[in-house]
């Protein structure tokens, strides 16, 4: 009789454990699949330049399935969007934090029939661009453009930037084959583009001391050291 009743008590036990997970199943996959949790609202910054067509791909999808890898195609249509910020707000709410990389400096190149000017951005992306004030300018007056300029040209800008300084008041030109740069009432005689986070150091430094109005040669050289002439 206690062999029965034990079995009885052990399937009983069997069945609640069963109908709870079942239960919660249930429970669950309602959640996952209720209309209640289809996104129909996205939120993020619109003041960006950017093209937001593709956020409308994620209307309609479960919010709890929702992650950056359905933001792909905003990645390809936006080449200056450097990440995501994704979270969520229950039942059907989704904000967006765009991170866009930092610009660089305006290019002038023209070399073209018809001049063009393009804001450089830190991942080597270009777009047409109207004048901007905050950002440094480069001036390309004849090529041929040599491999990772662009990528010299970034590390340059970089690193001056770390200094004290106004940084939208320094313009450069590029001749072909050497950099020459102004800052005020200062020119840099800034040479080849090679090595340019090392130049832009002492670039950086000596017009942080702003007790050059004159002009600044570093040379090139296959030393560690740069070497500077000063004529101020």
């Amino acid at each position: 009789m206690s062999e029965l009743l034990y079995a009885e008590q052990k399937s009983f036990k069997s069945f609640i454990i069963f109908s709870f997970f079942s239960l919660v199943t249930l429970i669950t996959f309602l959640s996952l699949f209720s209309s209640k949790y289809i996104v129909n609202d996205i939120r993020y910054e619109s003041n960006l330049d950017l093209n937001y067509k593709s956020f409308g791909l994620v209307q309609g999808k479960s919010i709890w399935f929702i992650d950056e890898s359905d933001f792909s195609q905003f990645y390809e249509d936006n080449f200056n969007v450097e990440s995501l910020t994704i979270s969520k707000q229950l039942p059907n709410l989704v904000f967006i934090d765009i991170d866009v990389y930092e610009k660089i400096i305006v290019i002038s190149d023209l070399r073209e029939t018809q001049p063009k000017q393009v804001v450089l951005y830190k991942n080597l992306y270009t777009e047409l661009s109207e004048s901007n004030n905050q950002l440094p300018r480069l001036t390309v007056t004849n090529g041929p453009i040599p491999d990772g300029f662009y990528s010299e040209i970034i590390s340059l800008i970089l690193t001056v930037n770390k200094y004290n300084l106004s940084i939208q008041d320094l313009s450069i030109i590029y001749n072909g084959s050497e950099l020459t740069g102004s800052y005020k009432n200062t020119l840099i005689n800034i040479g080849s583009p090679i090595d340019l986070s090392k130049k832009g150091s002492v670039v950086g430094y000596i017009l942080e001391e702003g007790n050059c109005d004159g002009e600044v040669t570093i040379i090139d050289s296959n030393s560690e050291d740069i070497e500077t002439l000063l004529n101020c």
